[in-house]
């Protein structure tokens, strides 16, 4: 079954890359109206995918989480935004049409090859640069220092926060940790755009039907992301049985993770539950906006 699995995932992958060809030669006139999305780029050079398989699923991100950064974009002007685990680049895409000229982008991610290729794609973006961030995760850059870093930059430095999927791929020492450093780096009343997966009872055993319209192409009893097995011991992070290490998919309970908030010194100003759990849903995984509280 899992020899079947790889096989259709091959081909599903090949057909989108001849897919994507075609809808590039017929789309250019339609795309040049939306002149961000001409800095997608092409399927060879983003590394075999690295998280976003298909040009599509680029522009559904960059659509989707532009209005989100244009809602918590900063009253003050210049202004910093960090994107953490920029991968390459799907998030500054999103973010690129609000930065003025004074404004400062910084993608930092633990990949170095997503660093190589960002600072290749994006080297004439003056308000941007990429920064390798050389620590270890198990899924990710397991070769890497295995020793806790803070963040490179200066407490209160940065107005608005990104992070696509990284707290998904954190153990509950590196996430609390990591969640502290997002508290210590933005300045007050700045916000952060995260995502992730906070388990709640009813999520965690998989009974995840409730009275919601269910997802058109989603199996009402699929348990794939079912969190029922404890992180490294932890009680209150825990990750699917069929993951081959933790850090593939981590989810946290949700008194943990408003625990864990206060503790960092962030409130939630918004929540959108994902579709992973089986509703209708703004995205697969939670979308959480933190702000950090006044002192």
């Amino acid at each position: 079954m899992q020899i079947l699995r790889k096989a259709v995932r091959k081909a599903q992958s090949l057909a989108q890359g001849r897919t994507e060809s075609v809808f590039r030669s017929f789309e250019a006139q339609e795309i040049s109206r939306a002149t961000h999305l001409n800095l997608v780029p092409p399927r060879q050079k983003r590394g075999g995918g690295l998280g976003t398989l298909t040009y599509a699923e680029y522009c559904w991100t960059i659509g989707l989480f532009q209005p989100l950064i244009y809602q918590n974009l900063p009253s003050r002007r210049p202004g910093r935004f960090l994107d953490i685990g920029c991968g390459v680049g799907r998030l500054y895409l999103a973010t690129r049409p609000y930065l003025e000229t004074s404004d400062e982008y910084i993608g930092l991610d633990v990949t170095e090859n997503s660093i190589r290729i960002c600072q290749d794609i994006y080297k004439d973006e003056t308000a941007a640069r990429f920064v390798h961030f050389d620590v270890h995760n198990a899924y990710y850059a397991g070769s890497q220092s295995s020793e806790t870093q803070p963040y490179p930059f200066d407490a209160d430095s940065f107005d608005l926060v990104t992070a696509l999927s990284v707290w998904t791929h954190l153990r509950e020492s590196d996430w609390r940790f990591y969640l502290n450093e997002v508290g210590r780096i933005l300045r007050p009343e700045g916000r952060a755009i995260l995502t992730f997966f906070v388990v709640d009872p009813e999520t965690q055993h998989g009974d995840r039907t409730g009275t919601a319209a269910m997802p058109e192409y989603s199996a009402p009893d699929d348990r794939t992301w079912t969190f029922d097995t404890p992180a490294y011991d932890s009680q209150d992070w825990l990750y699917p049985a069929w993951a081959a290490v933790p850090e593939v998919a981590i989810g946290v309970r949700k008194p943990a993770f408003e625990a864990a908030l206060e503790a960092a010194g962030l409130k939630t100003a918004a929540m959108y539950p994902g579709a992973w759990r089986q509703k209708l849903g703004l995205f697969f995984q939670d979308i959480v906006v933190l702000e950090k509280m006044k002192s």
